[in-house]
């Protein structure tokens, strides 16, 4: 089936983690994400489209008609994919939101594939149920300092009259490419179990102390640290920051003056609505260490906003390590300004030099007037690409990945 063929078909969208498995929350406030899919709708092909949902989508909880959004994005230009956000309701005909209610969105498309008009629906039914089976007391701990892991987990509650337990090696431990469960011996935990909190209450809790190192490599102010309930049927993570999310401290002998310092951070953009795959293997920020496991891995799918990325590996003198930085995808957006063609194209046919073209490029950078992806600085320019792309035969997208500048 090719793309004419595919036109008008509605396509529902899931864009949550995977450790997501529960149905929605019944809360007040919470903001429901859905998609429609229409190629129709997508009729100016240079810009990301807003369209008014007045006659083209309902909402009804429990099958009474409630307010929805009054427009639409399209995630990304000519994606054709429009998203909608509704916000739930206090009270639906006096009524509180309860366990069960269901949420359905109708979409009234004007035309399908066959040129008639249809209604397609999409429904999310709400939940009591946490969003995620795992929570912690604290998400910014210090070494040597308890926090409280809890787990909602039903599947697990086997005997209604006393608590039940979960073994602690079912919850494993991520630090880079360092891996374990709770069971480890470098781990202190109270009790030594994950006990239910009391009969028939479907919730097991855990105080877990955050070591010195673990596996011979030390936690490092700053570092990201990873707990995973390790069950099948629930999968779901949470992720615990050292230090308060400060990178670093340092004293001065004269009194107590304390410098924070954040994990640096590499820029890149997302290749489309959702996010990217960011290839950070060569940067200048792993140039020192030797034989690096990062987790999420280099050439991993990014989503769309800020992931920290921890690297456990060995220095120059053979010392365990452990580093992080931050990776932040950015929404797509035209990252070299249109103007700047007329002096790419002088470069091209040689009317000015190539240092005078980096000074330019350099300069736009540096003041916030153009962004480019990455964190290596290099004098060398793609000249095929930016030629191309002043010629209009390549993306800005392109182009700006060809400029290896620092953008920060």
């Amino acid at each position: 089936m090719n793309l004419s063929q595919m036109k008008g078909f509605f396509i529902i969208l899931l864009l949550v983690p995977l450790s997501l498995s529960y149905a929605e929350p019944a809360t007040p406030g919470t903001v429901l994400t859905f998609y429609v899919n229409d190629l129709n709708l997508s009729t100016d092909h240079r810009a990301v489209m807003t369209i008014s949902t007045s006659g083209l989508v309902d909402f009804t909880i429990n099958g009474v008609s409630i307010a929805g959004p009054g427009a639409m994005v399209e995630t990304g230009i000519d994606s054709g994919i429009f998203q909608l956000q509704l916000t739930l309701p206090d009270t639906v005909n006096g009524k509180p939101l309860k366990n069960g209610d269901v949420v359905v969105m109708t979409y009234h498309q004007q035309a399908d594939y066959s040129g008639n008009p249809t209604t397609l629906t999409q429904s999310k039914v709400l939940s009591s149920a946490p969003s995620s089976p795992v929570a912690i007391s604290s998400s910014n701990v210090r070494i040597g300092q308890y926090f409280k892991l809890q787990i909602y987990a039903p599947n697990y509650n086997l005997d209604s009259q006393k608590p039940d337990d979960i073994p602690l090696d079912m919850i494993e431990f991520h630090m880079g490419g360092v891996q374990t469960t709770l069971a480890d011996s470098a781990f202190q935990v109270n009790p030594y179990t994950l006990r239910e909190t009391g009969p028939n209450t479907d919730t097991f809790e855990v105080n877990v102390k955050i070591p010195k190192s673990v596996g011979g490599f030390p936690i490092e102010m700053g570092s990201t640290l990873e707990f995973r309930f390790n069950d099948p049927s629930i999968p779901s993570s949470v992720f615990v920051t050292v230090g308060g999310g400060s990178y670093s401290t340092s004293s001065s002998s004269s009194g107590s003056s304390t410098q924070h310092m954040v994990p640096p951070t590499l820029i890149f953009y997302a290749a489309n609505s959702v996010g990217a795959s960011v290839n950070y293997v060569n940067s200048t920020l792993l140039s020192s260490l030797i034989g690096p496991v990062c987790n999420p891995q280099s050439g991993s799918f990014f989503m769309m906003g800020t992931t920290t990325v921890t690297c456990a590996a060995k220095d120059q003198n053979g010392n365990s390590v452990v580093k992080t930085f931050v990776v932040d995808v950015l929404a797509p957006q035209n990252h070299i300004p249109s103007w700047t063609k007329k002096t790419v194209g002088a470069w091209c046919n040689d009317d000015i030099p190539d240092n005078q073209l980096y000074a330019s490029m350099k300069y736009l950078v540096s003041n916030g007037m153009m962004l480019v992806q990455g964190d290596s600085v290099g004098q060398t320019l793609d000249k095929s690409t930016l030629c191309l792309w002043a010629g209009g035969k390549v993306s800005d997208q392109d182009a700006a990945k060809s400029l290896y500048i620092l953008s920060r």
